[in-house]
């Protein structure tokens, strides 16, 4: 083979990941702005990785540390849907449509996302997403919503749907559900890392999604992200503590009413209708224990057990409860499937983030910026030594002084120890106890003799070399904190699901469920790059 075709096969596997690492950050991006271009992106991205499995000898195939749960769902999940007591064409065509779509989005992340940069990338992602998402929200707050846009509930009989924002998502509470994901995500950062701009950067994220969060009129996920700031606050930094007080204290003597009004719960859809529908969904866990009603299916059968709950004008499309919703469709062991991929994915971030290993990469990196603020002084140091004549000056005075000294002194050396006559062979005897007056001149190298350039230019070029390595040594213990606020970021988020999944089933939303599978899959990764790397 010529080295022009190895070249241009190195560049086509080149190309392969570019692309394939593209199309998990076009999906990222675009997941809560536009659905359609996202799923489009993963059946792309999904072609790529699967062609670069083919052709790319060194490019293989990942263990996730949860693929066997995530099987064992994938297959209960089947079973459910064949045997289901409202199967048909529409129901086979939903279960292969969106667990796929799932299953690719979580193998297209898991496996293509390898190095601290991709996940830096991934962040940055989701960081503009989330940015446009609260902008858009915050446009929709300032100038009202059309009544007309409002579809998942009455406009006429609730006209203060005006006030909820729902953003580019399908309601207030779905768009409740990812302000809380990306709150946890700056949350994870500001905790772990350093870097004074990276924590600015989360701080305005937090505000600015918490915001936008009051906006949605959402309860749920409002005491969600106060809970999870109560236990950010108790473990990691009190002061939080007195924040949340400080703002709490200032919203309400501002407009006690509108906060409240927070609360209440007869705006969406009462408890007493939550708790119906959730007597139904334990009804179909107890007719259908083990095979489910058929992944999708809940919207087709509930209305055989509506007489729990009777909600009129009110479509029931889930259990509003995640769990349950799980249960109910796929049967009790698909549930304990999900929950060990779930929860397993949850703790695991949490655990690994606080492990005593990143205890020390805060202090690790503050040593090594303040090491890195030493050399870049000790630089700018010699730079202002080669540029400024009135320092040349005074360096060759000091050079002139020092000659002068050396010649004197060697002179004096000359005077009180003579060199001894020379014998008849004509070469000089030298004791060798004692050291010659000609060895101890001054200035006497081996070797040309250093000019003051040369002195200069060694200072700039340690300098130089001292601020590269600490620039280095920081960097990795950037990287580190990154991966370890990521881990953090991608636990609290999974936390702030299985709270918000109590009371509402934010995953029937598909860019809700997207997104959560995205989340586990880029723990898995996270895991592996920080292994793979050390």
């Amino acid at each position: 083979m010529s080295r022009i075709s190895i070249l241009a096969r190195r560049q086509r596997l080149k190309n392969l990941e570019l692309w394939a690492v593209r199309a998990v950050l076009a999906e990222t991006f675009f997941l809560a702005i536009f659905p359609s271009v996202a799923a489009v992106a993963v059946v792309l991205g999904t072609v790529v990785w699967f062609l670069r499995l083919q052709v790319d000898a060194k490019f293989k195939l990942r263990s996730l540390p949860f693929d066997v749960p995530i099987m064992l769902f994938v297959i209960l999940s089947a079973v459910s849907v064949f045997h289901s007591p409202a199967r048909d064409a529409e129901l086979i065509y939903k279960f292969f449509s969106l667990l796929g779509i799932f299953m690719m989005t979580y193998l297209l992340v898991g496996q293509n996302i390898r190095t601290v940069a991709q996940v830096k990338l991934f962040v940055k992602a989701l960081a503009a997403s989330a940015l446009i998402v609260v902008l858009c929200g915050f446009f929709q707050y300032v100038f009202g919503i059309d009544v007309a846009e409002i579809t998942w509930t009455d406009a006429e009989a609730f006209p203060e749907m005006r006030k909820r924002v729902f953003s580019t998502m399908e309601n207030p509470n779905v768009l409740a559900g990812f302000l809380d994901v990306a709150i946890c995500f700056a949350l994870g950062l500001f905790a772990k890392v350093s870097d004074g701009r990276i924590r600015f950067l989360a701080a305005a994220s937090v505000f600015m999604a918490a915001a936008c969060l009051l906006m949605t009129y959402s309860s749920g996920p409002l005491v969600t992200m106060l809970i999870i700031f109560a236990i950010y606050g108790l473990i990691q930094d009190w002061r939080i503590l007195i924040l949340m007080a400080a703002a709490a204290s200032f919203l309400l003597y501002n407009d006690a009413e509108k906060i409240l009004s927070l609360f209440n719960t007869t705006v969406d859809m009462t408890a007493e209708l939550r708790a119906g529908i959730w007597v139904g969904a334990i009804a179909m866990i107890s007719d259908h224990p083990f095979a489910g009603i058929g992944f999708g299916a809940f919207e087709a059968v509930y209305p055989q057990y509506s007489h729990y709950a009777e909600a009129a004008g009110v479509a029931v499309k889930h259990a509003h409860n995640l769990f349950l919703n799980v249960a109910a469709e796929i049967g009790i062991a698909g549930a304990l499937a999900f929950c060990w991929y779930f929860f397993g994915t949850m703790l695991t971030a949490l655990i690994l983030s606080s492990n005593e290993r990143y205890a020390k990469i805060k202090n690790a990196a503050a040593e090594t910026a303040r090491r890195a603020a030493e050399s870049k002084f000790n630089k700018k140091l010699a730079e202002v030594i080669v540029t400024s004549k009135f320092l040349q000056e005074i360096a060759q005075m000091k050079s002139m002084i020092l000659t002068r000294m050396s010649e004197l002194s060697n002179s004096l050396l000359d005077k009180i120890f003579p060199a001894k006559a020379k014998e008849k062979s004509g070469a000089v005897k030298k004791d060798p106890n004692l050291v010659h007056h000609e060895e101890m001149k001054w200035g006497k190298k081996s070797g040309r003799k250093k000019s003051d350039d040369d002195d200069k230019m060694d200072l700039q070029k340690f300098a130089e070399e001292e601020e590269e390595e600490d620039w280095r040594e920081w960097k990795a213990a950037r990287d580190e904190q990154i991966i370890a606020g990521v881990r953090l970021g991608t636990g609290l988020a999974f936390l702030s699901l299985a709270l918000n999944g109590m009371g509402d089933d934010l995953l029937a939303d598909v860019p809700s469920a997207l997104l959560m599978w995205q989340l586990g899959a880029l723990g898995a990764a996270v895991n592996l790059v920080d292994e793979e790397q050390g």
